[in-house]
């Protein structure tokens, strides 16, 4: 196994929402993507850089029975061990709109013919975050990524494949939410000991952790959905499992949806000592140890 940290720095256009799974009339969103999210963002990258890269013509999305599925989610989905994102500059917060949308799906098939039912208000969480400067990070099991590519037929160096990717993404979750990808780089995992002295990423721990810091106010505790069950990928959309992880913000700023460059991971140094950095490129990184 020979890991390597896949990191983007990206400027977001406007900002994004990311859905609750099954959300249909009260439309919230998280406040901030999870980790499934950071995911289908990099496969999505994949999807349209193997296509120039080794003519792959696998689709990004496909529709099977009554849901959608990232088909090249299934063939990656080994080789990422982790997945981390931070907020580096800038600010924004979490509101609920009051637009129209399209309720053909929730429409009687008797009402279907009538055209005032077609849109209905709904409220809808949108993350407003224009300009923020965010990064996400993945840690790649670099030998499973080139089984994956070798699976797919494309016999291409894994490193520029990975590369691509990331400089193919466009958007956080739904088309609306364009991004502009500054930097990309992928290097060796150096293990260092000592704690960042910048924005933490959030990042996985163990229940045991997450107890901990029940009553440490400079990071909040989050349960995103299980990326790493195959299950969550099909069309069943089963997301039974959730894993736990820590955000370095202020419950405080996160209950009322405002969202502000991370925590400083010194703060965390009492509390989750298992904790230590990586050093990459001449950055260092958080890297929890692995339960």
């Amino acid at each position: 196994m020979t890991l390597k940290m896949a990191i983007a720095n990206m400027t977001l256009h406007w900002g994004y929402w990311v859905r609750y799974p099954y959300a249909s009339a009260r439309q919230d969103t998280y406040v901030l993507p999870q980790p499934s999210t950071l995911v289908g963002m990099l496969v999505s990258g994949l999807s349209r850089a193997l296509s120039g890269l080794c003519g792959l013509r696998t689709p990004e999305v496909v529709k099977t029975g009554g849901g959608y599925l990232v088909p090249m989610v299934k063939v990656f989905l080994p080789s990422i061990r982790q997945v981390y994102f931070r907020v580096v500059e800038g600010w924004g917060f979490r509101v609920m709109d009051i637009t129209r949308h399209f309720q053909g799906p929730y429409i009687r098939n008797e009402n279907l013919g009538d055209v005032s039912q077609w849109f209905a208000v709904r409220v809808t969480g949108k993350v407003y975050a224009p300009s923020m400067s965010v990064e996400t990070a993945y840690l790649v099991d670099i030998d499973e990524f080139g089984k994956a590519l070798s699976a797919l037929g494309c016999n291409v160096d894994p490193h520029i494949a990975l590369v691509a990717g990331l400089l193919s993404v466009t958007r956080i979750g739904p088309v609306e939410g364009l991004v502009t990808v500054n930097s990309v780089r992928v290097a060796d995992v150096e293990e260092s000991s000592k704690l960042m002295n910048e924005p933490c990423p959030y990042f996985e721990v163990s229940e045991e952790y997450a107890s901990k810091l029940s009553g440490f106010n400079e990071a909040t505790i989050a349960r995103f959905w299980d990326w790493r069950s195959v299950e969550f990928w099909t069309d069943r959309r089963e997301p039974a499992k959730t894993i736990t992880y820590v955000i370095p913000l202020r419950r405080s700023y996160t209950d009322g949806g405002l969202i502000l460059p991370f925590t400083r991971c010194t703060l965390l140094r009492n509390v989750v000592t298992r904790t230590y950095l990586v050093r990459v490129d001449g950055h260092e990184h958080t890297y929890p140890k692995a339960r």
